[in-house]
């Protein structure tokens, strides 16, 4: 058996961190904090449960007057940070173009493996698109992005849950084929066989929605962030397209682009 330490690889984990990256990393997740708890004085949102478990819940920010469509945004953090409540500061401007905001928190691992998160992002959808029927938008950043993209992936029959009519995708700074991950400091939290790596990579699985993916990634990230968001278009030609470079973006300014690839799937 391998272990884990034996597949480490310092320069892969040095383009897959961007928090070391981006000199003022923690001060922008401060300012994340701070804005979102600003955000939730002046709308409080309405927390709703999609499952079970503690953390199976949605904040729900919605417009006045009705919504024209809902977007459902899913967090990164590589599956072991954050809950939805550091992610409130993306709701005032989708609110302002009439969109409802659905922020989902999940399980983090090493409490659960990445394949029963996946599970929930996919309870979260089919929750969301049941309690508010329309244009339904999954978005989701860094970590997100691989969820947005298996959501789009998800034969919802399969799954046992309702059927889910995607309006879009979108995927911010996504990482959409797994296995370069195992060789850095994520594996031991995230523990993923090469199988599971390939499994859970929506690069080597087929859309199930026709739905447009946008694939976006800022153009100020590592080589390896761009190429992960070019796997995807790669793989789903006619879905995803091509890759958008978001002008001026590093890892963590990227998601202030989510108002205007929201209004483009909206046109």
């Amino acid at each position: 058996m391998t272990h884990t330490h034996d597949l480490f690889d310092e320069a892969i984990n040095k383009d897959y961190m961007p928090s070391r990256r981006v000199p003022d990393a923690d001060a922008i997740v401060a300012a994340w904090v701070r804005d979102s708890a600003a955000v939730r004085e002046t709308f409080p949102p309405v927390e709703l449960a999609y499952g079970a478990g503690e953390h199976e819940r949605l904040d729900v920010f919605k417009p006045d007057p009705e919504a024209r469509a809902t977007l459902l945004f899913i967090h990164g953090g590589y599956w072991q940070a954050f809950y939805k409540e550091t992610f409130s500061y993306l709701a005032p401007p989708l609110l302002e173009a009439g969109i409802r905001v659905a922020v989902m928190s999940y399980h983090l691992t090493p409490a659960v493996t990445l394949a029963q998160i996946v599970t929930q992002a996919r309870q979260a959808t089919a929750f969301t698109a049941t309690q508010f029927p329309g244009p339904l938008i999954v978005a989701g950043h860094s970590a997100g992005g691989h969820l947005a993209a298996m959501i789009h992936a998800t034969d919802w029959a399969a799954q046992g849950l309702p059927d889910v009519k995607l309006t879009g995708g979108i995927g911010i700074s996504g990482v959409y084929e797994l296995g370069p991950l195992r060789r850095t400091e994520l594996q031991p939290a995230l523990q993923l066989s090469a199988q599971q790596a390939h499994t859970l990579s929506p690069a080597f699985l087929q859309p199930i929605s026709a739905a447009p993916f946008l694939v976006a990634v800022g153009a100020d990230e590592s080589d390896s962030f761009v190429w992960q968001s070019q796997q995807l278009a790669d793989a789903w030609p006619g879905v995803a397209s091509q890759v958008r470079l978001l002008p001026g973006r590093h890892h963590f300014g990227a998601p202030d682009d989510l108002l205007n690839l929201a209004l483009e799937l909206l046109k």
